[in-house]
């Protein structure tokens, strides 16, 4: 019965807000700090926690349904919630977003459903192997960039991404990423990063926010104060970061300080970093750890927006992930969070049935009497709503419709497509070759292929049969799915499997030490002295993991997926440029189908990182 008069209470004292028009809308857009300071002193506390929430609807299980179901189109319990709890701001992932026209007729219904200002609509566009349109061109993601280490080309992609979710209705990407990774054990990093040059990182990052700003749709740098050191997936776990002031002001920090005067906000990570931040909190468990990034004042407050004078918005990564949910009670958190000095709390609960919006009447209630008891907690909810409305005034953020039809003919263009693959050929790099490369097609081609995953096979060889075609030759393409990092498979079966074969195709995924069935392959493919050549599909490093490989290339990228679900996608241009890299026709006048021209944008190092393999700069040609 309390709750109930709870949500009562806070639903009557929300209801009086309207709908801004275009024509207010445009008046406000020539003075967005004076009537974004004038907005906020006239809204209701409620309406300002709305301004810095950002949910996510992925699913939704509606009246009569017996499941969730991918929420594509917006129902009206939905849009009810939107109006009632004044949501300033949604993020789409993959299992929304199905393609052009179902995109454009989603965002259109969001925005209809805002109760004052319009809404920031924002995804996870990075490119590569976080990419969120399931229709669109997802460029060969941040360290293929960075093997071109072109911020001509890494502009151009900032470009179509722009013009692509500009079109679809998106106003906000949350991109690029400019941790340096500088493990390269990362778990969760790897090749979002363009390089563990911090140098290289700030350039490219600029380059990139360059392009996308030109069509309105606004940046967010991630994830600060750093995630490319990290063993730990912050999805899953909490991370902690032991390196001394010194080494994270010299690798850390430059890219965030180099980009910042260009982005619109810094998104945090949770890890923690005891060298900014040494205090301890006790978790769930009763179990005493470190403060993570995303709350603590010390480093959102006292260093980024003091020390740094960062001006523009703070946003917490999600705050559903494990390295948060499963350490921390929902509402502390988030109220934590907001005190620590973030502008916008991302994902801060999950709804995912009409029961479930009980939640988001504690949360409001909760603040509510926690500000109304605590003024430091009452400032920041004025600041972050100001900043927050400001920030939607002074970017223009429109909620006008856009058109299917238009956006039909931006999205995943012939044009940016070719683009795509321009780059992918581009970054293509070549780690090692002993008189291997470029492979010679003969008019009768017997290939055979290993990876870690059916899908994985099936893409390479439909592929190597475009290529076929291409070159107007003919391939017999045999294939096994075995898992490389692992051991058990014996002898018996890989000699069966490369009898006879000419080529041998080693596609590895992110190998760690002693890749027992993938060093196996290695050395019955020797001793029958057939020729193998190893693709490393998403990080570079796999080769420090194994011994007398003969050829080697990076192609940066494969399959990328959203971790929380596994929902995958498939870098189709970074192995169709890989592959192409790999072979010459078979005429006698043929040149390589595609001439590398990559280099390593990281360090190669041992397995033990005392040794540096094979530098950042190198890359093979021919």
């Amino acid at each position: 019965m309390k709750k109930l008069l709870l949500a009562t209470l806070l639903f009557s004292a929300i209801s009086n807000a309207e709908v801004i028009s275009d024509s207010q809308l445009h008046q406000m857009w020539k003075a967005p700090q004076t009537a974004a300071e004038k907005l906020v002193a006239e809204m209701s506390l409620e309406e300002k926690i709305g301004q810095i929430v950002m949910m996510d609807f992925r699913s939704w299980q509606g009246e009569g349904q017996e499941q969730k179901q991918p929420v594509t189109e917006l129902d009206a319990a939905l849009a009810e919630i939107i109006t009632k709890y004044h949501l300033g701001s949604v993020i789409l992932f993959r299992e929304n977003l199905i393609d052009t026209p179902q995109t454009v007729k989603l965002i259109n219904a969001l925005q209809d459903a805002r109760s004052n200002l319009p809404l920031m609509i924002s995804t996870d566009q990075e490119g590569g192997y976080v990419t969120r349109l399931r229709v669109g061109t997802e460029m060969p993601g941040n360290m293929a960039l960075g093997a071109t280490r072109s911020q001509e080309l890494t502009e151009t992609a900032g470009d179509i991404h722009g013009q692509e979710l500009s079109a679809l209705g998106f106003n906000f990407n949350f991109g690029p990423v400019v941790d340096v990774n500088n493990n390269q054990n990362n778990p969760v990093i790897g090749v979002r990063s363009y390089s563990d040059s911090p140098e290289w990182v700030s350039d490219l990052a600029k380059s990139y926010i360059r392009g996308i700003h030109q069509h309105g749709v606004m940046t967010s740098l991630k994830h600060f104060p750093g995630h490319g050191n990290v063993v730990s997936d912050t999805h899953f776990a909490l991370p902690v970061i032991k390196i001394d002031k010194a080494a994270w002001q010299a690798t850390e920090l430059p890219p965030f300080v180099e980009a910042m005067p260009y982005t619109d906000a810094i998104m945090t990570a949770h890890v923690v970093v005891p060298a900014l931040d040494d205090t301890q909190l006790t978790n769930i468990k009763g179990e005493e750890i470190g403060t993570p990034a995303t709350l603590s004042h010390p480093i959102l407050t006292e260093t980024l927006r003091n020390q740094l004078g960062f001006k523009g918005l703070i946003i917490t990564d999600a705050m559903e992930m494990g390295a948060i949910s499963s350490n921390f009670d929902t509402e502390w958190v988030i109220t934590e969070a907001i005190k620590a000095g973030n502008d916008i709390i991302l994902m801060p609960l999950a709804i995912t049935n009409p029961q479930e919006v009980t939640k988001l009447d504690s949360l409001y209630s909760t603040l509510k009497q926690q500000a109304e008891k605590d003024p430091q907690l009452m400032q920041r909810i004025n600041e972050s709503a100001t900043r927050v409305v400001e920030t939607k005034l002074a970017k223009q953020i429109s909620a006008e419709h856009k058109s299917a039809e238009k956006a039909s003919t931006i999205v995943a263009s012939a044009e940016h497509k070719a683009t795509e693959n321009d780059i992918s050929a581009k970054a293509i790099t070549v780690i090692k070759n002993e008189d291997m490369l470029p492979w010679k097609l003969k008019s009768n081609n017997t290939f055979f292929i290993y990876s870690d995953e059916q899908p994985r096979n099936e893409l390479i060889a439909k592929h190597l049969n475009s290529i076929a075609k291409e070159t107007s030759v003919e391939m017999t393409l045999d294939s096994r799915v075995a898992k490389l990092g692992q051991d058990g498979l014996d002898n018996q079966t890989i000699d069966s499997d490369i009898e006879g074969k000419d080529l041998i195709i080693l596609a590895t995924y992110n190998l760690k030490e002693n890749p027992a069935n993938a060093q196996r392959i290695i050395d019955r493919a020797k001793l029958k002295n057939i020729p193998l050549v190893v693709i490393s599909t998403r990080n570079p490093y796999d080769i420090a993991y194994l011994h007398d490989v003969k050829s080697n290339i990076a192609i940066y990228g494969i399959t990328g997926f959203d971790v929380t679900n596994n929902v995958r996608n498939a870098l189709e241009t970074n192995i169709l440029s890989g592959l192409r890299t790999l072979f010459v026709g078979d005429k006698s006048d043929a040149v390589p189908l595609n001439i590398p021209q990559g280099k390593l944008p990281v360090n190669i190092k041992s397995p033990d990182g005392k040794t540096i393999l094979y530098a950042r700069g190198h890359g093979l040609s021919w």
